[in-house]
């Protein structure tokens, strides 16, 4: 049996480019027609047929014969008679397959009457001759042609990926077409009807009247005068009424949905330049801002165009941001999912240059943020598996579920190994946020406070890389020894060398390797400076200019005044130019008289206590007897050390855990010695004063480290650890804190699990009070604290009659009016290290794309990782017993030569402004208030320690006013040292055969003989036990 007619042809059986090439051939005949229609109206004289005999009309009456015959040629009725055939053949195919049961259903469709009323009448008049001069009103083919064009859109979906796709281009173009249809019939119907009045228009004065009429009210010049006229113009203005308002509407409303879901990268852009993706869930403009700030700092960066694809929508300062021009034309912003193939192919994900996957800051639920931030990282994995990714993660637990990742921060590890280290060395969260922000070191030069100068200028150092072989500050000392280079690349070049990684696919970035580690061609070096070396395009003008701002603001910071004698400084510089050039003189003349080079340069004022920094390895001293005692418990009949070895956890809180060596006790505390308040049988104690501890305790203060009570695997983990102890409650309660030993410790840690308050800037709210509450009722402690918002920092230690720390806002605003990245360096809660925001850690992400060991390198550098043969970070304390070794230079000397350890900055604490103090000491009101204060506070404290069987001798409120606590980084060498600063030291790597019980003294580098008497301070205990802490 053969297959019928119906079923060859089938729409199924014609595929979507010949369905298409039908239309648009449909399309064709249709704009013919009328094309067809305008020549026979431009031909037409306006006279009768010849065989029509015209009637005789008085005047103001309608000729209607005019209406009904015309004068058509020939030529043209073939070529229409032909267009009508092919039109009126293709409906009726149409119609045949798109029948399903109701021929009338198909027939009153308004497409088939405007054929039939077009394109029969012509077919007709092959059988009736006289019937050629008939008028046909072909022009409403222009309808026709609009509803195949509307089709054709529709089926370009599916054949094309292009402009098709777009509804804000098809809602244009369906509303250009209405209002040509709309001209078109007003032209073409006015010609018509007044062919039958006294006033006849040709075509282009009936377009000209459609226009006007449309456009205006009109000027009066051509009018209708026939009410047939005038009926068609009212009814062509009740269309174009009733049809244009709601296509503008759905043009409107198109483009504003196009505006939300952003735009999508052309092809053409793709081919011609590069760009990186950032996939974010939801947009904040500051969060973008400080992305768009560190990306375009690097020269290499400026000619990228930044995809921003979010599933969120833009609020009102996120569009006024890419507004503006500096952003307009690098960014662009799609609207969509990387979870959708559609939307990664809009963003050319495939020719993306980096994906940065990256979180929103001010989230609350962090374990569920990084389940997306997974399988955002998976699906941009399947869809261009060789795009580098960037992650940035909350929770450590997630690492092992994104291990494919080239570049990935983890917020928590960060966050907690800077808070740490924070109570190990005293500023050191800013020291880190400072190094790893892009900086030119211009912040504060403009401003009245010397320490402003000094502490901003030295904030433009960071970490770079380059090839020994291929640096001309270190390929010198090819063969010499790593502390040897250190130094003499220090006092020459004013860069601090302080890594390096040697070639081979498995070696690792080393901190200090110390002085029996010889500097290799292949190696690369990692060191703090200004600027990278490839950046200095002159080396020598370059380096002769940092030399200059260098020594100006070691001058600032030693003479710590506003009234500089600008003369001294200038002469000082020309002595130090002078002394440099003599010392490049003597070290060209003999390469072997290198380790005595301190001897040519006066600057240091040789002591015979300051080794020599040599060139090869000198012998290792023996370990000072009273170094290797216990500080701990030294008065105890069981030393503590003897407890503990140095291996890993034996349990991890979670999968793919770093392995990290720390101090573990040999055999686990029992779980009810872990709670500090609550006695057992085998510890009777319920306060912390009862322990009688020798050192400082460090609080940790978090919202929670699970719901409820402890879990067991918490308390197994901290079971390990000597002296960590766990309590519940709040840090708000003065009785919990007393508990919990404030009055014993020096340091208290406030971390914040996530964001809680509706209003997002009210996030740090409870936070912000709680630590004023414990700072007015404990002023001589440190309390480190995690903000959600870099912001409200100004908040902190709020003191209204503190006049010093309110005037720094304006600083602050001329800073951020200059466009700093860092408008808040110069708040004194940050300052002295005092706030931390895991905010500041976003950078570290964005800067990989360029620095690609900045991540390893800061994890090594806070004890996050660890390498074989990498020294430690540590610091001690200057002493007015160290003053005699002078300056900065003298004691990176005196700790290269004798213990290979290599200062990296300084935290310095300086009085305030002698003005500022005096005005506050005059206000003898305020004055008395505090001292009312005092009193209060103090009986308050007293009363809830004799409840809780607290000694009173326990507590001591100690107010210190008029100070002023910053870092400096990779300080100049005539920076002299001042008693109280504490010096930031990567220590050299301790040898494995050392006894666990052993330690390295940080101070033992300062002594003045070779077997001093000095005793370590209690805070060297400290870091074992912040160590100890940060382990669990």
């Amino acid at each position: 049996m053969f297959p019928s007619f119906h079923f060859l042809f089938h729409p199924k059986l014609f595929c979507a480019l010949l369905g298409f090439r039908i239309r648009l051939f449909n399309l064709f005949i249709k704009v013919l027609s009328c094309i067809l229609y305008c020549v026979r109206v431009v031909n037409d004289n306006g006279n009768l047929p010849r065989y029509i005999k015209p009637h005789y009309y008085p005047p103001g009456e309608i000729k209607y014969q005019y209406l009904i015959w015309v004068d058509r040629k020939f030529s043209i009725w073939i070529c229409q008679v032909i267009v009508a055939f092919l039109s009126i053949l293709q409906t009726i195919i149409i119609f045949f397959l798109s029948y399903k049961g109701s021929a009338f259903r198909v027939v009153l469709k308004l497409h088939f009457l405007l054929e039939l009323i077009t394109s029969m009448p012509l077919i007709a008049t092959i059988f009736v001759p006289l019937g050629r001069k008939l008028y046909v009103p072909i022009f409403l083919n222009c309808w026709l042609a609009k509803s195949v064009l509307q089709t054709i859109m529709h089926d370009s979906n599916r054949i094309s990926t292009s402009v098709g796709r777009s509804a804000l281009i098809r809602q244009m173009v369906i509303l250009f077409s209405t209002l040509l249809c709309l001209v078109f019939t007003g032209t073409c119907g006015i010609e018509h009807l007044q062919r039958s009045g006294e006033r006849r228009f040709d075509l282009f004065t009936s377009f000209y009247f459609v226009m006007v009429t449309f456009s205006t009210v009109g000027y009066g010049d051509w009018y209708p005068d026939t009410w047939m006229s005038r009926l068609f113009v009212v009814v062509l203005i009740c269309i174009a009424f009733a049809i244009l308002p709601k296509q503008i509407e759905a043009l409107g409303q198109t483009y504003m949905e196009g505006q939300k879901a952003g735009g999508e990268y052309a092809e053409s852009w793709a081919s011609n330049e590069k760009h990186v993706v950032v996939t974010v869930t939801h947009l904040e403009a500051q969060f973008i801002l400080d992305f768009l700030s560190e990306f375009y700092a690097y020269p290499e960066h400026q000619n990228y165009l930044v995809i921003l694809l979010s599933p969120c929508e833009m609020d009102d300062r996120m569009r006024m941001l890419l507004k503006i021009p500096m952003w307009s034309t690098r960014v662009l912003y799609i609207r969509g999912s990387a979870l959708k193939d559609d939307d990664l192919e809009r963003a050319k994900m495939g020719n993306a240059k980096a994906c940065f996957i990256l979180s929103a800051r001010h989230i609350y639920q962090k374990t569920k943020t990084d389940e997306h931030t997974v399988l955002r990282s998976w699906a941009v994995k399947d869809f261009a598996p060789h795009v580098p990714q960037y992650v940035q993660i909350f929770r450590p637990e997630t690492k092992m579920h994104i291990e494919h990742a080239e570049f990935v921060v983890c917020e928590d590890e960060f966050k907690y190994s800077l808070l740490a280290n924070n109570c190990i060395c005293p500023g050191i969260s800013t020291f880190i946020t400072l190094l790893m922000h892009t900086s030119r070191g211009e912040e504060g030069q403009k401003s009245t406070e010397p320490w402003h100068k000094v502490y901003g200028f030295h904030s433009g150092n960071e970490i770079y890389d380059i090839k020994v072989a291929h640096s001309q500050f270190f390929s010198e000392y090819i063969g010499k020894s790593f502390t040897y280079a250190s130094f003499h690349a220090y006092q020459t070049y004013g860069v601090g060398l302080i890594a390096i990684k040697s070639e081979g696919p498995s070696e690792k970035i080393r901190l200090n390797p110390g002085q029996y580690y010889y500097l290799n061609p292949a190696d690369t070096a990692y060191y703090m400076a200004l600027t990278n070396e490839e950046s200095l395009y002159d080396f020598r003008k370059g380096l002769n200019a940092q030399r200059q701002k260098a020594t100006s603001a070691a001058a600032v910071a030693n003479i710590g005044t506003m009234t500089l004698d600008i003369h001294q400084i200038e002469e000082n510089n020309l002595k130090t130019r002078k002394r440099r050039k003599q010392f490049s003189l003597t070290k060209k003349k003999d390469v072997d008289e290198a380790s005595r080079l301190l001897n040519v340069n006066e600057t240091f004022d040789r002591k015979s206590s300051i080794g020599e920094v040599l060139e090869t390895t000198a012998e290792p001293d023996e370990f000072d007897v009273e170094s290797q005692l216990c500080t701990i418990c030294a008065c105890h009949e069981e030393c503590i050390a003897r407890k503990t070895e140095k291996t890993y956890p034996p349990l991890v809180s979670y999968i793919d855990t770093g392995f990290t060596v720390c101090h573990i006790l040999k055999e686990k505390r029992l779980t009810c010695c872990l709670e500090i308040a609550s006695a057992c049988e085998h510890c009777p104690f319920r306060t912390a004063n009862e322990y009688n501890w020798k050192n400082p305790a460090v609080i940790v203060a978090a919202d929670r480290t699970c719901s409820g009570l402890p879990n067991p695997s918490f308390l197994d983990v901290i079971a390990w650890f000597p002296l960590v102890y766990w309590m519940q409650g709040k840090i708000s309660s003065l009785d919990n804190l007393l508990k919990a030993g404030v009055c014993q410790a020096d340091n208290v840690v406030v971390v914040k699990e996530g964001a809680t308050s509706v209003e997002e800037h009210l996030a740090d709210c409870t936070t912000i009070i709680t630590v004023q509450k414990i700072h007015k009722m404990f002023p001589r402690l440190r309390i480190i604290t995690e903000l959600t918002h870099v912001s409200n920092m100004r908040f902190m230690q709020f003191d209204a009659d503190d006049q010093y720390a309110l005037q720094q806002s304006k600083y602050e605003k001329k800073e951020r009016k200059r466009g700093s990245s860092m408008p808040y360096m110069f708040r004194l809660p940050f300052a002295q290290g005092g706030v931390f925001s895991a905010n500041m850690l976003d950078r570290l992400l964005y800067q990989a794309h360029v620095k690609n060991y900045v991540v390893d390198f800061i994890r090594l550098l806070l004890g996050i990782d660890q390498s074989k043969g990498s020294g430690y970070l540590t610091s001690f304390k200057i002493t007015s017993d160290d003053l005699w070794i002078g300056t900065y230079g003298r004691l990176y000397q005196k700790l290269c030569a004798s213990v290979a350890d290599i200062p990296i900055g300084i935290y310095r604490t300086m009085l305030m402004d002698a003005k500022v103090k005096l005005k506050i000491a005059k206000d003898d009101m305020k004055k008395e208030r505090r001292k009312i204060d005092k009193v209060t506070i103090s009986d308050l404290v007293h009363c809830r320690m004799q409840k809780l069987g607290i000694p009173r001798e326990d507590y001591e409120y100690d107010e210190k006013l008029g100070t002023v606590s910053y870092v400096i980084i990779n300080p100049s060498l005539d920076i002299t040292l001042e008693a109280g600063d504490i010096v930031y030291v990567i220590k050299a790597p301790i040898s494995e055969d050392a006894a666990n019980h052993q330690r390295t003294d940080p101070r033992r580098g300062l002594q003045r003989q070779k077997f001093g008497t000095q005793t370590p301070p209690p805070n060297v205990t400290l870091e074992e036990g912040s160590k100890r802490k940060e382990g669990s």
